[in-house]
């Protein structure tokens, strides 16, 4: 048993080591691709798809299979999936980021970004957009439907992790002493959650590193990882990831079918397919089912099981508080689905925190607290002994308060950030109103600049523009990240005098709310804590209030029903909300919307 527990500890240990290094790249895979929130938000549901293909089959199939061996199977199919999601990397180009483009004379001084219309053709060539610099890439415009690759790698990642839980779940508790359960269960789920704290760490790390590290000259790129287009290394984290879950497999080859009773001297295998079928859900005349099932003990269990299905159905579903567990599982879904995945992006949009540094501190201060809470949610039960009403009170207490300090975040507010045309009026002009853009000034009029550009710039009167021409920048020096652009018209235009206005690539930062990051993370730690700290009760209330022939069944169950209404829906209705709350889309190389460039923060949070 300590040998299947270790075993198991590492699996949920690369099943949370994947799921949430995954889950920390989706603003990664979302720039790289060009695509939605909501499609992300498919991506994610992919995961709960491939799941839901096997869920229920393998529960219920549970204690009729080699429980082990189907574990092992699952593992080797998760890593299967993690490597086919790599594949777009080696089939895209490289990553080529939307910018403005400034030739550079002879004397090392850029030439103008904002250009004149008369000057026709300069104009072009001052800012070009990036399908004219690429316009040879766009004979590849399969790369846009490449994300399939990730999709279909997330759903083979559904499909193995399915058993894991139910069936090592239902194996623990088959085998151990009943008061050892929850604190096994409790020490294998608590032990999983390594799994993510480093899944997120190693996110950080591949998030900081450039998409095509070791391909392109770092130094000539000139955005930063706190730059809305910047793509870290997404994939170099699940060829990681892929190792791992090969590695989970490999123990569980070797482990038996069943195990003794811990605590008790005899051996309790069961080793004929009759006595699997004898020991079997009993139906109404039980000597009859046994007659029947040792003569047919030829014909495959499974077709028994199936006949059996909905009676265990409806057995569980009969159970009022199994039912209402249900409902709770599914609303939690909801919301820690919703949180996980699109997190890191609040973060970046909501506190100036680059998404890197974002998955980083959930790396080391949320999920360490959760893993706390869990472990000390299963201690607890174990060292007062608590029954299942005790457990239930308990748990109630510890979700009360975990709601109560999640209206605080109402309280998180942070400005917009202030681009001029879209957030912010220019110079001179009335407010803009919501429903309507004024891009174009008339301290820029005579630039020509491209409305569809994203390469912002920082004035020296704090606001942000979307380029150096929509600033009326005139000249420029330095290079790549160092670039400055002089002579800004429309920075000048804010009354900080004439022909010494600046301005420096990227956006203004927004001092206010990188100052209230720190309440914000503060509460989110509390919130986690006590979710966490009811979690362990609220699932041992589920096996001690269903029968024991069905407790494997009933894990597949709450699964499902919290995947199919919760985990599956929750990404691309989050997603779809988010994006409605977008105030600058980019655009692929070959034209189209791209990935969502500035927010409003207001309506996002």
């Amino acid at each position: 048993l300590q040998i299947f527990l270790g075993a198991l500890a590492f699996s949920f240990f690369a099943k949370g080591f994947s799921g949430s290094y995954m889950k920390s790249m989706s603003s990664q895979i979302e720039r790289r691709f060009e695509i939605s929130s909501s499609i992300v938000g498919i991506i994610d549901g992919s995961f709960e798809i491939g799941n839901l293909m096997v869920m229920v089959l393998v529960s219920y199939l549970g204690p009729r299979v080699h429980r082990p061996k189907i574990i092992a199977v699952g593992c080797l199919i998760m890593s299967v999936g993690a490597f086919l999601s790599v594949m777009p990397q080696f089939l895209m180009g490289r990553y080529n980021y939307e910018r403005i483009t400034v030739s550079v004379d002879n004397s090392s001084t850029s030439v103008s970004a904002c250009s004149p219309k008369a000057e026709g053709p300069p104009a072009t060539d001052a800012t070009e957009t990036l399908s004219t610099v690429i316009n040879d890439g766009c004979e590849k415009t399969t790369n846009s439907y490449l994300w399939l690759f990730v999709l279909v790698g997330n759903l083979l990642r559904g499909i193995g992790e399915a058993p894991i839980m139910p069936l090592g779940v239902s194996y623990i508790d088959d085998f151990s002493k009943e008061e050892n359960s929850a604190f096994y269960i409790g020490l294998v789920r608590s032990s999983g959650m390594f799994g993510p704290t480093l899944g997120f760490l190693l996110g950080s790390f591949c998030a900081s590193l450039w998409v095509d590290v070791g391909v392109v000259d770092i130094d000539a790129i000139s955005i930063n990882p706190k730059d809305t287009r910047w793509v870290g290394a997404w994939w170099l984290g699940l060829l990681i990831c892929g190792a791992v879950n090969f590695i989970a497999s490999l123990p569980f080859w070797f482990l038996p079918y069943s195990l003794p009773k811990e605590g008790e001297n005899e051996n309790m295998k069961i080793n004929s397919w009759k006595k699997t079928c004898a020991v079997s859900l009993s139906t109404r005349d039980p000597q009859f089912v046994v007659v029947r099932r040792c003569i047919t003990a030829t014909i495959p269990c499974i077709y028994l099981s199936v006949a059996d299905f909905l009676p265990a159905l409806r057995k569980l579903f009969g159970n009022p508080i199994f039912v209402v567990f249900i409902f709770l599982t599914i609303l939690q879904y909801n919301s820690l689905v919703g949180i996980i995945t699109y997190e890191t992006k609040f973060m970046e949009q909501q506190f100036n925190v680059s998404v890197a540094k974002a998955i980083f501190l959930i790396g080391v201060i949320l999920l360490p607290v959760t893993i706390l809470g869990m472990f000390l949610g299963g201690f607890l039960i174990k060292k007062f002994k608590l029954h299942i009403t005790e457990m239930a009170k308990f748990a109630c207490i510890t979700f009360l308060v975990a709601y109560l300090l999640n209206l605080l975040y109402f309280t998180c507010s942070c400005e917009v950030l202030q681009v001029a045309g879209l957030t912010a009026p220019y110079s001179g002009m009335k407010h803009l109103s919501s429903s309507k853009h004024i891009y174009t000034a008339s301290c820029n009029a005579e630039c020509s600049c491209k409305v569809d550009q994203w390469d912002p710039v920082c004035g020296d009167n704090g606001i942000t523009y979307m380029t150096a021409c929509f600033a009326g920048c005139k000249s420029s020096s330095g290079t790549g990240r160092n670039m400055v652009f002089h002579n800004c018209s429309c920075v000048e235009g804010q009354g900080l005098g004439l022909g010494n206005s600046s301005a420096v690539l990227g956006q203004c930062q927004r001092e206010s709310c990188t100052k209230a990051f720190p309440y914000f993370l503060a509460l989110q730690t509390a919130c986690a804590f006590f979710l966490a700290l009811g979690g362990t009760p609220t699932y041992m209330i589920m096996f001690r209030s269903v029968s024991p022939d069905l407790k494997s069944f009933a894990v597949g169950i709450e699964t499902l029903g919290g995947r199919v209404l919760g985990g599956l829906p929750a990404p691309i209705y989050f997603g779809a909300l988010i994006d409605e709350t977008c105030l600058k889309w980019g655009t692929k190389s070959c034209g189209g919307s791209g990935s969502c460039r500035v927010y409003d923060t207001k309506e996002f949070r």
